[in-house]
């Protein structure tokens, strides 16, 4: 076995035009590949971008939609509460009517000021007329009591 020739280490071996162009087809795959990730990674990143702006967009939608419906129902409100409101014609005859009971009551309380008058010079008159009474009285009295 002395004629055999030793082993062969693979590694040290060349590599032949055979290797090196399945070498190249396969970087080329594994270049293809990368690519395809890359570029499948990208379709990936828009779409969720796009879902959560999608999304956001619902949810502000959404928003806006319950806000216009809120500031619906307060416009309904103030619009009956206007509605409600008395016109200027309602205004117009209420202040006619409190000229009216101004204007009566202006009167009453002249009427008032003349019987009050009147029953003070009633009152004096009566006290005159005590005063007189009482004066004839004792005047009378007197000349009963004289002899």
């Amino acid at each position: 076995m002395e004629g055999a020739p030793p082993p062969r280490d693979e590694d040290a071996l060349p590599a032949t035009v055979a290797d090196v162009r399945s070498l190249r087809r396969w970087l080329l795959v594994a270049a293809v590949w990368a690519v395809a990730a890359t570029a499948i990674a990208v379709i990936a990143l828009i779409v969720a971008n796009d879902a959560k702006d999608d999304e956001e967009r619902a949810r502000t939608a959404a928003e806006l939609t319950r806000v216009q419906r809120e500031l619906s129902d307060r416009i309904q409100e103030v619009e009956q509460r206007v509605d409600e409101l008395p016109t200027s014609e309602d205004v117009s005859n209420l202040e006619s009517r409190l000229r009216e009971v101004e204007t009566r009551a202006s009167r009453a309380s002249n009427r008032l000021n003349q019987v009050n008058s009147s029953i003070d010079d009633l009152e004096s008159r009566v006290e005159e007329l005590e005063q007189s009474a009482q004066t004839d009285t004792t005047e009378t009295d007197t000349t009963e009591t004289t002899p």
